[in-house]
This record gives structure tokens, C-alpha cells and sequence, in this order.
């Protein structure tokens, strides 16, 4: 799996990975997924109800309630649509400056070629519903 999930190799996202190390190819797949994860709205795939996250507009709570709200249902996303990253754990991540972005820490382990290595992502919620992740 050097150079992505098979959806990448079927749409051609996993370009460029070819001659990237395991750990930087992997990495690469899971954050392109979890861009997709999270940027999905819950209800949209057919097949699959519960894939994403749901409509943040909805959620009227205080900024902090909002965070540990939304701090929940990616981490069960996670668990459940990104098997690779095991353990994963979901930190939010206030700031002040920013108040209509939300940022969650993301971090777990991954298994390459037998051995287990931390691995972590952060991401970005806009209020215009982007997701960035890095």
C-alpha cells in the first residue's frame, strides 16, 4: 500500500507517492482521507449515513461545548471510517484570533512493514466548512 488506498489508485490521487518512503506514503493516503472524512456531511453517501461529520451549523452550544462536541464525532469518524490510524486520539485546539475556525490535533499510530510509529495531523474547520489537513 507504498502508494496509496485502492480508491487513490483508481482516481490517480496517489500520484507522485511512488518513490516517497512507506511512512511518508502512508501518511500522505491518511491525511488525503481524513480531509475527505471530515469535509464529508453526515447523511450525504447513501450507502453509508453515518460517514462524516455533521452539519456544524447545527450546533448551538458555547464555543467550548461546541469543541468537545465536535471533538467527539471525529474521533468516532475516525475509529470507525480510517482503520489504519489506530488509537487515534482528537485534541481541540482553541484560538482566540480565529473564533469561527475550529483546530483538533489528531494523533495515533500507524503499522508499516510490520512495526508500529506515532504518527499526528492537525485540522483545520473554517465556518465557510473547509477542512484543512495537515
Amino acid at each position: 500500500m507504498r502508494s496509496g488506498s485502492l480508491f487513490e489508485r483508481l482516481t490517480g490521487e496517489h500520484a507522485g507517492r511512488e518513490n516517497l518512503p512507506a511512512e511518508d506514503a502512508l501518511a500522505a493516503s491518511i491525511s488525503n482521507h481524513l480531509a475527505k472524512l471530515l469535509g464529508t456531511r453526515a447523511g450525504s453517501v447513501m450507502t453509508l449515513p453515518d460517514y462524516g461529520l455533521p452539519d456544524l451549523n447545527q450546533v448551538h452550544l458555547s464555543l467550548h461545548d461546541a469543541m468537545i462536541t465536535v471533538r467527539n464525532h471525529i474521533e468516532t469518524v475516525i475509529r470507525r471510517y480510517e482503520p489504519r490510524l489506530h488509537q487515534p486520539r482528537v485534541v481541540p485546539e482553541s484560538n482566540p484570533a480565529s473564533p469561527l475556525k475550529m483546530r483538533f490535533h489528531i494523533s495515533g499510530d500507524v503499522e508499516v512493514d510490520g512495526s508500529r510509529f506515532p504518527i499526528a495531523f492537525d485540522a483545520d474547520l473554517s465556518g465557510g466548512g473547509k477542512i484543512k489537513v495537515y
